[in-house]
């Protein structure tokens, strides 16, 4: 075997295996800072290695980004340091700003590169994703199990100790954080892992039990949650499937394993399905009005920040011992406020840096659904990483009128990994067709 085609093989599962790594990588750093203590620096850590990750495979394969993208995202970029010039806060929260974006394109170069390089990605990404499903869910649960004051409940600094606000009328059932800090992060952790489990099951395909058992535990993780917005969204994005891919017989798996779901948490206790159900019924009923609330004091924001904000990474989470604030906290000395990621953004980076940043996610959208429909539509291949890889950025956009999302790295991760996903996919397509062509 010569040289050249042993170095061949050898560079062959590396982005297989920085994918992996890098997917696991701020994860790791969740668990040490749940269970450990750890101080940020676990954060540090897992950056750096993400970001080494990235350079190598960068180095050995290049990139691959819509320039167009990388416009959008630089006109936000730059208003955000522009802001900074006025305002005069420490140059330094530029850095938490710029890192869930940063940290997203950089698992966007790995993982394109590994699905367009590598043919079974798709199924060793779900293999190491599995993994963690089971362990967050366990953990969850193991929470709920203990009881409010055993330990793992316990966290000092924390409100409630790390532990969810109760619910249901029930004093012992409350949101839990699984191996995250915050009920939010597991909440829409747990949304991202449903669309890569989830969505296959509505192919024509059989499949196994196991396959079957891992769309059921993402379900439940979601249910286990108690985050209203990842119930909501989970089911008009599976809503939207159907009726775009005409496939409403398809859906019958999906109502088959929610009501065994329903059955088994029905079968330990009735009043925790009755509690669950209220939750998630609740999030239809008072969506509407939690949108207005949060978005109450959207025009101080758009009178105080029209061109320029404070700064890129002034509002964004971690940025108070930087010296940055809370939105709604600041801004309510203005008499505006909520907890809303595309009023804070505005605050960052003026009118028109917001407006770029939603044209990228926009483009995201447009290249995942053209992806979609060159590959086949719903009779292509791997068409749920095309599907997913657009629903979760109008997802997140949702969920922004609520929630601070775009700020928080595990969302750029997870958004920037399905893109990547799809974006590699139709590359690997392309190149297989024109590799026939030339054949031909």
């Amino acid at each position: 075997m010569s040289n050249q085609r042993f170095t061949s093989l050898l560079k062959r599962p590396l982005p297989n295996l920085a994918l992996s790594s890098a997917i696991s990588a701020h994860l790791i750093a969740e668990v040490l800072r749940r269970f450990l203590g750890w101080s940020d620096l676990a954060y540090g850590l897992a950056d750096m290695f993400v970001l080494t990750a990235a350079l190598v495979v960068i180095v050995g394969y290049g990139i691959r980004l819509d320039k167009r993208i990388i416009i959008a995202f630089g006109i936000y970029v730059f208003f955000g340091v522009a802001s900074h010039l006025g305002s005069g806060h420490p140059i330094i929260l530029v850095a938490v700003g710029l890192r869930p974006l940063v940290l997203g394109i950089a698992v966007y170069a790995i993982a394109e590169v590994a699905f367009s390089r590598v043919p079974d990605t798709s199924r060793r990404l779900r293999a190491v994703l599995s993994v963690w499903l089971v362990i967050i869910t366990v953990v969850a649960v193991y929470q709920i199990e203990a009881g409010v004051s055993a330990p793992i409940n316990q966290i000092e600094g924390l409100p409630r100790g790390g532990r969810g606000d109760p619910y249901g009328g029930l004093d012992w059932l409350f949101r839990p954080t699984s191996i995250f800090m915050h009920t939010g992060r597991f909440g829409q952790f747990t949304f991202f892992l449903a669309l890569i489990f989830v969505l296959p099951i509505l192919s024509r395909r059989r499949h196994n039990l196991g396959v079957l058992l891992l769309a059921g535990c993402a379900l439940f993780a979601v249910l286990l949650s108690g985050q209203r917005a990842a119930f909501v969204l989970l089911i008009l994005a599976v809503l939207g499937i159907v009726l775009l891919q005409k496939r409403g017989r398809l859906a019958l798996r999906l109502g088959t394993l929610l009501t065994a779901i329903f059955g088994v948490v029905a079968a330990a206790n009735a009043r925790v399905l009755e509690a669950v159900v209220d939750r998630v019924v609740s999030g239809f009923l008072g969506g509407f009005e939690r949108v207005a609330e949060q978005g109450a004091g959207w025009s101080t924001g758009f009178m105080t920040y029209p061109l320029l904000g404070e700064g890129l990474g002034f509002f964004s989470l971690g940025a108070e011992p930087f010296g940055g604030e809370i939105y709604y906290s600041y801004m309510g000395r203005f008499g505006g406020g909520g907890e809303n990621s595309w009023l804070s953004i505005q605050g960052e980076v003026g009118i028109l840096g917001v407006a770029a940043f939603a044209v990228g996610l926009l483009l995201i959208v447009s290249r995942a659904l053209r992806a979609y429909i060159r590959s086949g539509g719903p009779n292509g291949r791997n068409w749920e990483w095309h599907i997913a890889a657009a629903v979760f950025p109008l997802a997140l956009s949702l969920w922004a009128l609520t929630h601070h999302v775009f700020s928080n790295y595990l969302h750029m991760i997870a958004l920037f990994t399905l893109f990547g996903a799809s974006a590699g996919l139709e590359r690997r397509r392309l190149l297989s067709q024109a590799n026939a062509d030339g054949r031909g």
